[in-house]
């Protein structure tokens, strides 16, 4: 299966029954990430280039909690939007793992951003479509 494929793989380690406290970097990136085994006062600093966050097997659910009675949830407690990020409430957007979809990517939440600011701005000057900066002719 895969995830014995990517554990076979000499630069992969599995840290089991530790908690991530920190990553750790400065301004040329990650460098490190601070864990600390369960049970443990200590923190141990992992050297690493950088860093996927992936919480398997719970943890997964977005915390919604302050919105809950402003805007529509799904059944998995994720933020209803519509195709220009905008919620049950007109004015109110929800962009990235908010919305609990199955991609949990970076690069998925920042076109949620793009679509969100570019709605917004048709929003506040009351557009019915988005102002483009460019036009193919």
């Amino acid at each position: 299966d895969l995830m014995d494929t990517l554990l076979d793989c000499p630069n992969v380690e599995h840290v089991e029954r530790t908690r991530l406290v920190e990553i750790v970097g400065d301004m040329s990136g990650v460098n490190g990430v601070k864990v600390r085994a369960l049970g443990s006062d200590e923190d141990t600093v992992l050297p690493v280039e950088g860093a996927f966050i992936y919480l398997a097997g719970g943890g997964t659910k977005p915390i919604t909690d302050f919105c809950r009675t402003k805007v529509d949830l799904d059944e998995n407690g994720g933020v209803v939007v519509d195709e220009d990020m905008q919620t049950s409430m007109p004015g109110v957007y929800a962009i990235g793992d908010i919305r609990n979809t199955d991609y949990k990517q970076v690069v998925v939440a920042a076109s949620d951003g793009c679509i969100a600011a570019m709605s917004i701005e048709k929003f506040l000057n009351n557009r019915k479509t988005v102002k483009v900066d460019w036009i193919h002719r």
